[in-house]
């Protein structure tokens, strides 16, 4: 386990309703092939705000990258659907590149 994963699981268990801690739990264990732990951490992410886009993308992404190409849907799907009614246009073309990548 990094340096940086064992800071962020500390802070976390101080304020495990972080929304921003649980993300970056996430992309830490998404960048070294935990992809199990990393869905997990933006699904708890997500469960504290629906709203968060960028889970939304490196959720689907963690979930592509571990065979699970149907829950990556849902997730790419979601976060389109949020994308585009808050006008986040940046993200939603984010989120079509990655749903390309499942076809």
């Amino acid at each position: 386990m990094s340096d940086r994963t064992a800071a962020i699981e500390a802070m976390l268990s101080k304020n495990p309703e972080d929304v921003f801690l649980r993300y970056s739990l996430g992309m830490e264990y998404a960048s070294t092939g935990r992809l199990d732990e990393a869905c997990e951490q933006f699904d708890l992410c997500l469960h504290a705000d629906a709203d968060y886009l960028p889970a939304y993308v490196e959720a689907g992404k963690a979930y592509r990258q571990a065979g699970r190409g149907n829950k990556a849907k849902e997730m790419f799907a979601r976060g389109l659907e949020i994308a585009l009614k808050t006008g986040d246009n940046h993200t939603a073309d984010r989120i079509r590149q990655q749903m390309e990548l499942l076809k």
